[in-house]
């Protein structure tokens, strides 16, 4: 069962660990009313994409619309958790926010690409545990993931 996330009125700097097995797991790093930052490390396939999708429902719920997760440490991505990935960034786009991988590998760009999600998903090669507040904020440039022609 997922640890309850009960939203803040200003922003909290939270480490609220999903434990897995020992193949993946999740950290809610911050979060407030409307944003949350998560940690994605380990390997993500039909075993434990439950719990991925889980805890972003959970941010869902708890009215945090606009999500950032942090994929850099991530070595597997099935295209089960792609499939999460997808139903999640419509349910927030449908609700006025957003899902922003960010940390994204050369290896999971081409694994978007590859199931051509790279026109839907929005992602970025910048993760947000690396960037720094003095980093220009074009670095952190959001874009949906394309193959080179």
């Amino acid at each position: 069962m997922l640890p309850r996330i009960h939203p803040a009125s200003r922003t909290r700097s939270t480490t609220t660990a999903i434990p897995t097995n020992s193949r993946g797991s999740l950290t809610t790093l911050r979060q407030d009313r409307t944003t949350a930052l998560v940690r994605a490390v380990g390997e993500w396939d039909l075993a434990n994409a439950h719990l991925l999708a889980e805890q972003l429902e959970e941010h869902e719920t708890a009215g945090r619309r606009f999500v950032r997760l942090d994929v850099s440490a991530v070595s597997f991505l099935d295209c089960t958790c792609l499939e999460v990935l997808v139903a999640a960034h419509r349910r927030l786009l449908a609700a006025r926010g957003t899902l922003v991988l960010t940390g994204v590998t050369p290896r999971l760009t081409r694994l978007i690409g590859l199931a051509r999600l790279d026109e839907v998903l929005l992602t970025t090669d910048v993760s947000d545990l690396d960037a720094r507040p003095d980093q220009s904020r074009r670095l952190s440039l959001v874009r949906p993931a394309r193959r080179p022609a």
